[in-house]
This record gives C-alpha cells, sequence and structure tokens, in this order.
C-alpha cells in the first residue's frame, strides 16, 4: 500500500511555485486520531442527503467515514464552510452546493441515458463517486480572513489524489478509486467507464455554470 504521508514528507521541503501570493506555508494534515469527530455521522448525512439513496449500507457509512475524517485532518471546522474554489468564484460560493449538485446531475444523466439508451449504470458508485469527487478540496484550501486560499498541501498534491488515497486505504472499488481520479482535468489518464465519464462532465458543468455567473471565462475541453 502505498504510504501517502512518506511522499509528503519527501516533497515538504521543495520549493514551490508562488502563483498564488498569499499561500501559506502550513504543517502536513495530521493522521485522524480517535479524538472527537469535527461532525457526527447523522450531520453528514444531513449535509449529504444523497448519500441516503446509497443502497449499501457499508459504502454509505465508508463515504461518511471519510468525510469525518478528512474533515478532522484540515483546518476547517465544518464542511459547510469550505469554499468551492476561492480563486476562480468568491468564496460565498460552497463546497457543499457545488458537491450535491454534481451528485444529482450525475444520477439524472446516468438514468434518462439508461431509460432512452439502455445503457444501465452503477448507482451506489455513482453517487459515492460524486460526493467524494472534491473531498480533498478540504486539505487543498484552508481557512483565511477572505474566506479560503490555496494551502502548501493543495500546491504540492494533484487535485483529487488524496481523496482516491483515502478511498483506496478503506478497500473501495477501484472503479470508484479510479472515478476520483479521472474527475479532474488536471489528471492525465481519461474516465474508462460509464460512471466515471458522468462524473467528469457534470462537474465540469457544474463549475462552468458557475465561473460564467461570476465572470470567469469557460474552458471547457474535451
Amino acid at each position: 500500500m502505498v504510504d501517502l504521508r512518506w511522499m509528503l514528507q519527501q516533497t515538504a521541503g521543495a520549493t514551490v511555485s508562488q502563483g498564488k501570493s498569499d499561500m501559506a506555508d502550513t504543517a502536513l494534515p495530521a493522521t485522524a486520531t480517535a479524538t472527537a469527530n469535527k461532525a457526527t455521522a447523522e450531520e453528514i448525512l444531513d449535509t449529504f442527503p444523497e448519500l441516503r439513496d446509497v443502497a449499501d449500507d457499508t459504502l454509505r457509512e465508508t463515504v461518511v467515514e471519510i468525510w469525518q475524517e478528512v474533515l478532522n485532518e484540515s483546518g476547517w471546522q465544518s464542511v459547510g464552510d469550505v469554499p468551492k474554489h476561492p480563486y476562480k468564484v468568491p468564496a460565498s460560493v460552497k463546497l457543499v452546493e457545488h458537491t450535491r449538485s454534481t451528485t444529482q446531475m450525475a444520477v439524472a444523466v446516468a438514468e434518462v441515458v439508461e431509460r432512452v439508451q439502455g445503457i444501465p449504470f452503477d448507482r451506489d458508485l455513482l453517487i459515492a463517486a460524486a460526493n467524494l469527487h472534491d473531498v480533498s478540496k478540504l486539505l487543498e484550501f484552508e481557512p483565511s480572513e477572505k474566506g479560503g486560499r490555496a494551502s502548501r498541501f493543495g500546491h504540492l498534491i494533484q487535485h483529487g489524489f488524496y481523496g482516491a488515497h483515502k478511498m483506496w486505504n478503506k478497500g473501495l472499488p477501484l472503479e470508484m478509486v479510479h472515478n476520483v481520479i479521472v474527475h479532474t482535468a488536471t489528471s492525465k489518464y481519461v474516465p474508462q467507464t460509464w460512471e466515471a465519464v458522468i462524473v467528469h462532465y457534470v462537474d465540469m458543468l457544474d463549475s462552468s455554470a458557475l465561473n460564467l455567473l461570476h465572470g470567469v471565462p469557460a474552458t471547457i475541453k474535451d
């Protein structure tokens, strides 16, 4: 099993591009401990009610645990405080709403294609992957006076990787891990499953809509 913390320690002293002037030189995320969670399982489910549609109890509980652990490792006190992307849209645009929109659109697209084209999909896998696609942003961004900024972690580790790492370590299916890895255009891999294709494009759709709303040009690529 890959030891991500060892990898991070090797890169912690690296020189980082100063593309964003207010980047903080912070410590690496702490490993989740037995201390009290910042959010209960029920609070995570209330934040992301789409997870209640996951039929597999173990999968649902594992997804909730990942949110709890990453929140504990982060500088945020609540998932609801985390911005979607403070360098593209205002920090008032939150990750929770983007995650929920992406998840709901993913299911809607899959249902239409299944009904019209007869192409089936794995509902549990799709909901779980869509819900976790941006969980790593809890570490890629950190609190600031302006509502959020890029962390050192976010500058050193590719977007999406840490979420996939948590999923892999918890024994979630390879296809689900793949989905989170390839949802972002920063990945050199492209989606190879139907569920991954859906998440990739609906994430881009919601992000592009928010960017255009706030005056950021769309950069949609194949």
